[in-house]
């Protein structure tokens, strides 16, 4: 797992209909993804990840996450992506929250780090045509519904 340190707000709202200016959104391209978030009014901000990877770094509606870039080689041409957040440690869901939750979802998985905190992912593959800013839209908006019942799980 690529590590990053989460710290931010735990609520979440959900906005459809995202306009953007590019046409395709790829992970071999990581400006275009970059540019949806930038197109939402969200602040992101591309970077570098432990292991030289590109990913974004993204503030929606008070939550922080990232965006992690799979499939690359030498650190381009990545065709996966990978939405995350982490909570704190204080997050409370018990061993069997976190496995009632995950056996109830069709996207979206969560587990808990050896810290203590919790993590939560969401995958998508891109290739190297990318999806459709539609298209797009709708990942992003199964992403913010998978946190905003991982929220509604902790308690």
């Amino acid at each position: 797992m690529k590590s990053f340190l989460f710290s931010g707000a735990l609520a979440l709202s959900m906005m459809g209909g995202h306009a953007a200016t590019a046409q395709q959104v790829k992970a071999s391209e990581p400006a275009s993804v970059l540019a949806y978030f930038e197109d939402l009014g969200a602040p992101a901000k591309l970077v570098e990840d432990s292991v030289g990877d590109p990913s974004v770094e993204v503030q929606y509606y008070g939550t922080s996450m990232v965006v992690f870039f799979y499939g690359c080689r030498n650190n381009t041409n990545c065709n996966s992506l990978q939405f995350f957040a982490a909570y704190t440690a204080e997050s409370e869901i018990t061993l069997e929250g976190l496995n009632d939750w995950n056996a109830a979802q069709r996207y979206g998985r969560a587990y808990r780090a050896e810290d203590g905190r919790k993590m939560l992912e969401y995958d998508i593959y891109t290739g190297q045509d990318g999806v459709s800013m539609a298209d797009f839209d709708e990942v992003f908006d199964i992403w913010t519904e998978v946190v905003e019942s991982f929220e509604d799980a902790l308690s």
